[in-house]
């Protein structure tokens, strides 16, 4: 069981938690492992934010996909193959008015309804698989799954954390809904995170992060709560969030978060959009067109382009120059825009900047003099119309720029990842307490609402709430926030189902429901039973004149937090009572199952449906690592081609001399072949293809080489001699080195039988070691000596011919020879060394080994002399004690045969010890 822990205990300390802020425009990761401290997870080309988003286009009978900035420009030339900015669009039907604002900034794209879900919206990237039309889940989850792929490679090369990501934590607006959050979660458990962390709400994690990194002095733990703004203004949404900090006295800090105000549609993408008006009016004047709606997609997508990149520079500069090249019907589009066109089109948005702010302060009657200071974060935040219209509202000392505004929600998110696991709380700590900002209600079979759980409860907490006797077969129970119904549970056979609780006569059965709000934010019915209560007194005829005839008390109870109950029962007795009283039981509430809820509006995904999309995604991301290893060894290829084709035109001389003009030419036509191949034919070309082609190309490169070779190398007959006599030497002295390994060798072995041990024996023992650890350098050194032999023979009959006949053999069969024997003299050289290196280690060894043997020789002989020595000893003082005892019974004797006989192996001490006593018994006598 402890080794069951401990593994445990192992897989936490080791595992990552991944951290994602999910933007509307971007997405940062961050990533907290062992060695790896809150490090921000890198796109391929180095960045620290990516898009959020990808391009999906048909490649054959399949789909490419490219994530993030790898996209480019493919968003501007297929704009109806992108899915960018998606975050909108989570939990939302096709109904929802957020679908038209989506498409006036995603031009071409197309988005319809799914049925089966109630209208929940799919993207149609127009491919002739229905299967790849992909909901907003689907897409979700593949971006998830890219950032953890990122993360898994940095993992790779951290040596102290393991290559697993499971835990993942994700920033969503405070201002989700239900289904909304219960999209985030399906497409994480689709990106195949085993265990989701929590959904942190943006605001929440900005705070964290601002108070983590903010240090406290000494003075300012004194219990006293301090009020600050969070002001989010990202791609599509501004939220305000309110909380306080309180750093007490023993070294705590309390983050408590308030409340959140919000504006859903008000952020960075608006603001492009105003630009995109301008920029558009002025491109249709240019034009002379009419209707801007007419406008081709790919054309409304680069106008959007230049108005992002516009809004972009006017944070910074006063104008911009807006240049598009043929942007329609070939011609050129160019504009300025300035500082003061940008704020004058965003006039009437000025009132939306500061909403949020006053609505939060408003719910919590906090003033903005109480206000110590505003985080700003996101980067619309930057413009610098927003920063004054805040300046002017809170004062322009207020504004914080504390954190880095791109990822201070990502770092946040990761923190509160770690809390969330670990659960623990640390003496000077950030202890978190987060509160709903929505009312959540239910509403029992249509009637009456009743509020469960006010705006601004703490939010990881489950309540019981009765809901009366059991009196009908069947109860509907509603769920909604802030009055909207979002979830139901129809519970029939009730009256059968409570037959399985015995009350006494006395007690009524109650249907008691559990209903709770965990830290996701989600407000679930989590559990039902029956319980036996007593039943309620009608109370007499006083009682029902002073309640009068419409004040009837209510079935159904309030609602209440759950806490542990403790029951004592106990038997007493009074002393003059005639009665006693015994200590009942209550019975035990028996649970009932809770049914599949309905969904009023969009449904999520069912357990049958993930399963299946996960199993589409496992296909496609599989096939996309396929498709990636192709690239590679396509590149290879290329490469490979162009290098060649540098390597013909180096030496293209030499190689016409040495092979043929007309080999060297189809030589170079195969190279621009395979050029052609892969520029104009390959699109459907397999990867064994490919690494076919990319080996026939070796084989030519390999050829071309030895050419070289064979020209650059002395092949005359004065050479081959010169080469005959040299390995003649290198063989003598090879001879000469393991003639005197085996003289050192027979040393070593005399002296072993001179000390009189197995030689052989010891010898075999490393032998064997050597072979189970791989190092068998005398069988190799023996068959590279083998072919050594072999090359200088065929190079001696070389050297032993004629000139002219020399003269006759082809001079490739000559260089295949001298090749032969110059790389077996490399390859002897090498071996000689690692031979001797291993010669050292086997004497030393055998020395030691020897020196070991002969000390143990040693120290067993003065064992064995001091045993000998001591025996010796032991036989003289048994001698001496027998002669003693002799010389007693000759002078006593008197002594009875019951005092005289010494008993075998009685000391000397017990033979003085019965003199004595016989002494004095004679002189009783």
């Amino acid at each position: 069981m402890r080794l069951v822990f401990l593994s445990i205990w192992l897989a936490c300390a080791t595992a990552a938690i991944l951290g994602v802020d999910y933007g509307q425009q971007f997405t940062k990761a961050v990533l907290l492992a062992p060695g790896i401290s809150f490090e921000i997870v890198l796109t391929d080309e180095g960045k620290r934010k990516d898009l959020s988003g990808m391009s999906i286009r048909p490649s054959g009978e399949d789909i490419e996909r490219v994530f993030g900035s790898r996209m480019g420009s493919l968003c501007t030339r297929f704009p109806q193959s992108c899915a960018v900015g998606i975050k909108s669009l989570l939990g939302k039907a096709i109904h929802d008015p957020v679908v038209s604002e989506f498409l006036s900034v995603h031009p071409g794209v197309k988005l319809i309804g799914d049925d089966s879900r109630n209208g929940a919206i799919r993207f149609d990237f127009g491919l002739t698989n229905s299967s790849y039309q992909f909901s907003v889940e689907e897409l979700f989850a593949m971006n998830m799954n890219e950032v953890k792929s990122r993360a898994l490679s940095d993992l790779d090369e951290a040596h102290m954390a393991q290559s697993i990501v499971e835990d993942v934590a994700v920033s969503v607006s405070p201002f989700a809904s239900p289904s909304t959050r219960q999209a985030y979660l399906d497409g994480l458990r689709l990106a195949n995170f085993s265990n989701v962390l929590g959904l942190v709400d943006e605001g929440t994690a900005v705070a964290l992060n601002y108070v983590s990194n903010r240090k406290f002095s000494p003075q300012e733990y004194n219990d006293k709560p301090e009020y600050h703004l969070v002001y989010d203004m990202g791609s599509g949404s501004t939220t305000a969030t309110l909380f306080t900090v309180t750093p007490l006295t023993n070294g705590t800090i309390i983050l408590e978060l308030i409340d959140a105000g919000y504006d859903d549609t008000f952020g960075g993408e608006l603001l492009t959009k105003s630009v995109y008006s301008m920029i558009s009016s002025r491109f249709m004047a240019a034009f002379d067109l009419d209707d801007a709606e007419e406008l081709p997609p790919k054309v409304k997508a680069r106008l959007l382009e230049a108005s992002e990149k516009a809004k972009i520079v006017l944070t910074v500069n006063t104008e911009y120059q807006v240049s598009i090249e043929s942007l329609y019907n070939d011609k050129d589009f160019k504009t300025t825009i300035t500082r003061d066109n940008f704020e004058e089109i965003n006039g009437d948005l000025m009132e939306r900047i500061t909403k949020p702010i006053l609505d939060t302060l408003k719910n919590s009657k906090v003033s903005a003099g109480d206000v110590q200071s505003v985080i700003l974060n996101g980067g619309s935040t930057r413009v610098p119309f927003i920063q004054h219209h805040l300046s002017v509202l809170l004062g322009e000392d207020k504004l914080s720029k504390k954190v880095n505004a791109d990822e201070s929600c990502a770092l946040g998110t990761t923190h509160r990842g770690l809390k969330l696991k670990t659960q623990l709380e640390k003496a000077r700590d950030v202890k978190v307490i987060e509160r709903s900002y929505r009312s959540h209600e239910i509403e029992i079979d249509n009637t009456k609402e009743e509020v469960i759980f006010e705006r601004g409860s703490v939010v990881g907490q489950t309540v019981k709430k009765s809901l009366g006797p059991v009196e009908n077969d069947k109860v509907t129970i509603s769920l909604k926030e802030d009055d909207f119904l979002f979830k139901s549970y129809e519970v029939d056979g009730l009256l059968k189902k409570a037959e399985r609780l015995s009350c006494r006569s006395k007690e009524t059965k109650e249907l008691v429901a559990y209903f709770s709000l965990d830290t996701n934010k989600m407000f679930e019915l989590s559990g039902l039973n029956f319980k036996c209560v007593p039943k309620k007194s009608s109370g007499g005829l006083f009682n029902k004149l002073m309640k009068g005839s419409d004040d009837s008390e209510e079935e159904v109870e309030q609602a209440e937090p759950i806490v542990d109950e403790a029951e004592d029962s106990s038997n007493s007795t009074a002393s003059n009572s005639t009665k006693s009283e015994i200590s009942k039981t209550k019975s035990r509430p028996v649970s009932v199952s809770l049914p599949k809820p309905s969904y009023p509006h969009i449904k999520p995904l069912s357990k049958t449906t993930k399963e299946r999309v996960a199993n589409k995604l496992k296909y496609l991301n599989t096939r996309d690592e396929e498709k990636l290893h192709l690239t590679k060894v396509r590149n290879v290829l290329e490469s490979s081609c162009y290098e060649l084709r540098s390597y013909i035109d180096e030496h293209e001389e030499t190689l016409i001399k040495e092979l043929s003009e007309d080999k060297v030419a189809n030589t170079r036509q195969y190279v621009a072949d395979t050029i052609e191949w892969l520029d104009f034919e390959s699109d459907d070309a397999s990867l064994e293809d490919v690494q076919a082609k990319t080996t026939e190309l070796e084989g030519k490169k390999s050829e071309l080489s030895e050419a070289l070779e064979i020209a650059s190398t002395d092949l005359s007959y004065e050479g081959i001699k010169k080469l005959y006599e040299s390995s003649k030497d290198i063989m003598m002295k090879i001879q000469h080195y393991m003639l005197e390994f085996g003289t050192e060798i027979s040393e070593i072995r005399k002296k072993y039988e001179e000390a009189g041990f197995d030689f052989d024996k010891e010898n075999d023992r490393i032998k064997m070691k050597n072979l189970a650890q791989g190092d068998d350098r005398m069988l190799t050194f023996d068959k590279v000596l083998t072919e050594y032999k072999e090359g200088v023979t065929n190079i001696g009959r070389l050297a032993d011919m004629e000139a002219d006949e020399f003269g006759k053999i082809a001079k490739r069969a000559v260089w295949e020879d001298y090749n032969n024997v110059a790389k077996g003299i490399v390859n002897m050289m090498n071996d000689v060394l690692l031979l001797e290196n291993s010669h050292r280690d086997r004497v030393d060894t055998l020395n030691s080994k020897l020196a070991k043997l002969v000390l143990r020789k040693k120290q067993k002989e003065e064992r064995e002399k001091k045993k000998q020595l001591e025996k010796e000893k032991k036989t003289e003082e048994d001698e001496e004690n027998n002669d003693g005892a002799e010389f007693i019974e000759e002078d006593e004797p008197v002594i009875s045969s019951a005092t005289s006989s010494t008993p075998a192996g009685t000391s000397t001490s017990t033979a003085t010890s019965e003199t004595t006593s016989v002494s004095l018994e004679h002189d009783e006598l």
